[in-house]
């Protein structure tokens, strides 16, 4: 008679374990599950656990100007560079126009034509050097993987990693932040197959976030580099061709251009990270 009764008693337990077991099997297979697909225009890039940086870029002697310029510097109106100096090569001082107004605090303009100090033209030779060589390492970086993006990267929240879009890249229709996650060594590398244009003001800027550093992104731009209206700016710009500040844009990084001019337009600031 008690075999009878304790039989079913133990049948129902084990099947109440089982049925247990597993919905919490299930449950966990659900929670980790990711889309590991590219990024949607308009999605954002979030991570449980920090991201994989690239290796940073190294500027070298290139990191010494906040612009670095192969034919032309011009400014107009009372634009700010700080704690940088202000390069042109093979561009020659007659060439880089506007300064003043235009102010350099802590920093010099060198030429490739300045004859008082011979070794002046030595130096913008190795520093055109590094920034192409640092130009050539960022448009091939491949590690980690790079992410492929387009269009208007507006309204994103992007964590550390490689970024690479065929075409022009804008952020236009709200701000693009870079999320260090707490890892003030963060490395963002972008890699725009085209332009580069922001539209700056109430939005369209590029901001940081959980302990990123504008020293630590880089800007690789297959063409020219366009900061709109206002703009606030973090990053360094290698950019092959020209780049135009508009009137009130301010980057914290630095403004370099491998073959043509850097445009400052008005009130323009470029500050040292």
């Amino acid at each position: 008679m008690k075999l009878k009764i304790v039989l079913p008693i133990f049948a129902t337990v084990m099947v109440g374990l089982i049925s247990s077991c597993s919905n919490g099997l299930d449950t966990g297979t659900k929670s980790n599950t990711t889309n590991s697909g590219p990024l949607s225009n308009k999605s954002l890039t979030t991570a449980a656990t920090p991201s994989i940086s690239p290796v940073a870029v190294n500027l070298k002697t290139a990191a010494r100007f906040g612009i670095l310029s192969g034919v032309a510097i011009t400014s107009t109106g009372f634009s700010t560079i700080d704690n940088f100096d202000v390069g042109i090569y093979p561009g020659v001082r007659s060439q880089v126009v506007g300064f003043p107004p235009a102010v350099i605090l802590n920093g010099a303009v060198y030429a490739s034509d300045d004859v008082t100090n011979p070794a002046t033209l030595t130096y913008l030779i190795q520093a055109k050097q590094d920034l192409t060589d640092a130009y050539t390492f960022a448009e091939t970086a491949i590690s980690p993987t790079p992410v492929i993006i387009a269009g208007d990267q507006g309204g994103r929240i992007l964590t550390p990693g490689i970024y690479k879009s065929t075409s022009t890249v804008l952020i236009e229709s709200g701000n693009l932040t870079l999320d260090a996650q707490g890892d003030s060594t963060a490395v963002w590398i972008f890699q725009v197959g085209s332009a580069l244009t922001t539209v700056g003001g109430s939005g369209g800027n590029v901001v940081l976030t959980g302990g990123a550093q504008a020293k630590n992104v880089f800007w690789q731009i297959t063409s020219s580099a366009t900061l709109g209206a206002n703009t606030e700016f973090n990053g360094n710009l290698l950019a092959l061709t020209s780049i135009t500040l508009d009137s009130g844009a301010r980057i914290t990084g630095r403004v370099l251009a491998r073959n043509a001019a850097v445009t400052l337009t008005s009130t323009n600031i470029i500050t040292k990270p």
